[in-house]
C-alpha cells in the first residue's frame, strides 16, 4: 500500500510539472524571454515606467550637467533632480545598441562627455501610452551628427566606465527630442582585412602596435571605440581624454 502510495505520488508531480512546462512555453516563456532582454537597475526610472510628473523643458549645457553634485547612493526610486528635462546642443560622437535594447548614445561639447539613452520600445510596457509613442519616434531618429539638439530626463547611473560617462555619470535618460542640425556625420571606413596584426586595444579597427607610434593625422580612422581591459592598453594614445572614443572629431 504505501508503495502504491509513493508511486502516485511521483505520478502527480510529473503531470503537474509537464503541465507547467506546457502551459509556460505557450506564453509565459515567450513573455520571459522578451523581458530578459531589459534592464533591471533603476529600470522603471529610466523608461518612465514609473510615470513621472516631469518639469518643463531648460536649456542647459553639458558643462553644467557634468558637474551636478552626483547623489550619495541611488534608491530604486526618482530622485528629485531626475524631474527636470534639459535640452542640450551637442555633437553625436558615438551611437551603439546595448545588451538591454538601448541606443547608447554619447554627447560632446569638444572638451566633455556625457550619455543620453534610448530605450527598446520592448521594454517600456508601463509607460504612458503618449510617452511609449515618443520614446520610439526618438528612437528611429538619433543618428550621429556633427551638431544635434538632444532633449531627455536628467538621470543618474551608476558609473561602472561607461564609454562617454561623466563624472558624476548624470545623462539624458530617456531621450525625448532628437533633431540633427547638420548633416549626419560620415561613417569611418571600413577596416582594413586583418592581417593578424591589429593592436586589441582598438577593437572595431585594424590598427598595428607599435612600432611606429602612429597619431590620428597617420590613420584613416575617427571616432573609434578604444578598450582598456586589453594588454597594452591605447598604444597609441589616441584616446587622450580616456573617454573610450579614440581620434575624436
Amino acid at each position: 500500500m504505501r508503495r502504491w502510495a509513493v508511486t502516485a505520488t511521483l505520478s502527480v508531480g510529473a503531470l503537474a510539472a509537464s503541465t507547467a512546462l506546457a502551459f509556460g512555453s505557450a506564453g509565459g516563456t515567450r513573455s520571459h524571454q522578451r523581458m530578459a532582454l531589459c534592464g533591471t537597475e533603476r529600470w522603471a526610472v529610466k523608461t518612465l515606467q514609473d510615470r513621472p510628473r516631469l518639469l518643463p523643458v531648460q536649456d542647459a549645457s553639458i558643462a553644467y550637467l557634468v558637474t551636478r553634485p552626483a547623489p550619495f547612493g541611488l534608491p530604486a526610486t526618482r530622485l528629485p533632480f531626475e524631474r527636470h528635462i534639459f535640452r542640450v546642443h551637442a555633437a553625436v560622437s558615438l551611437i551603439r545598441s546595448e545588451a538591454d535594447g538601448d541606443l547608447h548614445v554619447v554627447l560632446s561639447d569638444g572638451q566633455r562627455t556625457m550619455i543620453a539613452e534610448a530605450p527598446s520600445g520592448s521594454c517600456d510596457a508601463r509607460a504612458t501610452l503618449a510617452r511609449r509613442k515618443q520614446m520610439s519616434r526618438v528612437r528611429a531618429a538619433v543618428q550621429a551628427c556633427s551638431s544635434a539638439t538632444v532633449t531627455g530626463v536628467a538621470f543618474f547611473d551608476y558609473h561602472h566606465g561607461q564609454t562617454g560617462v561623466a563624472p558624476n555619470a548624470i545623462e539624458l535618460h530617456p531621450i525625448l527630442d532628437f533633431k540633427c542640425e547638420t548633416g549626419p556625420t560620415p561613417p569611418s571606413p571600413p577596416p582594413p582585412p586583418s592581417s593578424g596584426n591589429c593592436a586589441p586595444s582598438y577593437p572595431d579597427v585594424c590598427i598595428p602596435p607599435p612600432p611606429p607610434d602612429l597619431d590620428c593625422k597617420d590613420i584613416p580612422y575617427r571616432n573609434f571605440r578604444v578598450i582598456y581591459n586589453v594588454p597594452d592598453p591605447d598604444p597609441h594614445h589616441f584616446d587622450g581624454d580616456h573617454d573610450g572614443i579614440g581620434c575624436e572629431t
